[in-house]
């Protein structure tokens, strides 16, 4: 049984590496636009937090709800079991 999971668990991993593989460009208008003006635009002390807190702030935000919601949810089902 041991070996199936094994070749699943290989096929998935090729199957993502040749999928995620493609070329990509390095240099698009948006990373050239966020790398000139992220720090001005959003008034962070680097790109990194800039990128993080000024762009992706909602997106961010939203994760940790949901993240919060899952753990709730998985505290409640625990503690109805004991």
């Amino acid at each position: 049984m041991r070996i199936v999971e094994i070749v699943a668990m290989v096929t998935v991993a090729l199957f993502l590496a040749l999928i995620l593989g493609g070329s990509h460009p390095t240099e698009t208008p948006l990373r050239g636009h966020v790398v000139e003006n992220g720090v001005a635009e959003t008034g962070a002390v680097n790109l990194v937090t800039a990128i993080y807190l000024g762009y992706r702030a909602f997106d961010t935000l939203g994760e940790t709800v949901v993240l919060m919601l899952a753990v709730s949810g998985v505290i409640f089902f625990v503690e109805q079991r004991r």
